[in-house]
């Protein structure tokens, strides 16, 4: 469990990170956050904004040797970011696997057809060929 006064680490610094830091804040925990941009969104509001690179992996590790708890503001955040977390002993919340599912949309749209939630109906595409198409 991650109580009030922990510091909460999240990578990506627009403005749902920003909403998620203003309600942290208000409940008593620490935000950091880490993305390449300064003077972010989140980053304005938050306790510590790091600015470096998100294939930098060396201030990842940074990063999160200064937190209690990882998240994601975004889905476009490399796995590898989460799989240093993960090394470190950081909790990772949502979990790894649930960034690497989001991050590409066929596999988002099988997980949730395969939950048995509903999704419009999709395809997948191979090629930018037009298949089936005359001109």
């Amino acid at each position: 469990m991650i109580l009030p006064n922990a510091t909460i680490g999240v990578f990506g610094s627009g403005q749902l990170g920003r909403m998620l830091a203003l309600e942290a804040k208000a409940m008593g925990y620490r935000v950091h956050t880490f993305s390449p941009d300064h003077d972010s969104p989140t980053g304005q509001v938050a306790d510590r904004e790091v600015c470096a690179a998100y294939d930098d992996l060396d201030a990842v590790d940074e990063f999160v040797r200064r937190v209690d708890v990882v998240t994601f503001e975004f889905e476009n955040v490399p796995s590898a970011v989460a799989q240093v977390a993960l090394a470190s002993g950081i909790p990772v919340r949502p979990g790894s696997w649930v960034l690497h599912t989001a991050q590409q949309r066929l596999r988002e749209k099988q997980f949730l057809a395969g939950a048995g939630l509903p999704v419009t109906p999709f395809a997948p595409v191979h090629s930018l060929g037009r298949s089936g198409h005359r001109s």
